[in-house]
C-alpha cells in the first residue's frame, strides 16, 4: 500500500510538472566562443530553465524550461540585457487542406 501511494504521488508530480521547449533566432553573436558562453550564462541565471543549447553557426537557441516559472518573454528580455536580439522561431507553416488536396492530386 505504501509503494502504491508513493507511485501515485510521483505520477501526479510528473503530470503537474509543465515543461516547455522553445526555439529562438538569436542576432548579435560575433563569435562561437565568448558569445555562446555569455548567452549560456544569461540563461543559467534564470530560475526554471532546465537546459539550453546555443548554436552559433545557425544563430539559434533551444531552451527547455518550466513554464510555471519562466516564459518566452523573460528569455527574450534576458538576452536583450546582454545586447543580443532574440525572437521566437516561427513553426513551419502547414498547408491548408485544400492546398494539400491539389498537391496530392497532381503529384
Amino acid at each position: 500500500m505504501k509503494k502504491m501511494s508513493i507511485t501515485i504521488l510521483c505520477l501526479i508530480g510528473f503530470i503537474l510538472c509543465e515543461e516547455k521547449s522553445s526555439d529562438f533566432d538569436v542576432k548579435g553573436m560575433m563569435c562561437g566562443n565568448s558569445c555562446v558562453k555569455k548567452i549560456n550564462s544569461a540563461m543559467d541565471s534564470i530560475e526554471g530553465i532546465k537546459s539550453r543549447e546555443v548554436n552559433y553557426e545557425k544563430s539559434t537557441m533551444t531552451v527547455v524550461y518550466d513554464d510555471q516559472l519562466v516564459n518566452d518573454t523573460m528569455i527574450i528580455e534576458a538576452l536583450g540585457k546582454n545586447n543580443y536580439s532574440c525572437k521566437l522561431k516561427e513553426p513551419p507553416k502547414k498547408d491548408s487542406p485544400l492546398i494539400l488536396f491539389f498537391k496530392n492530386l497532381f503529384n
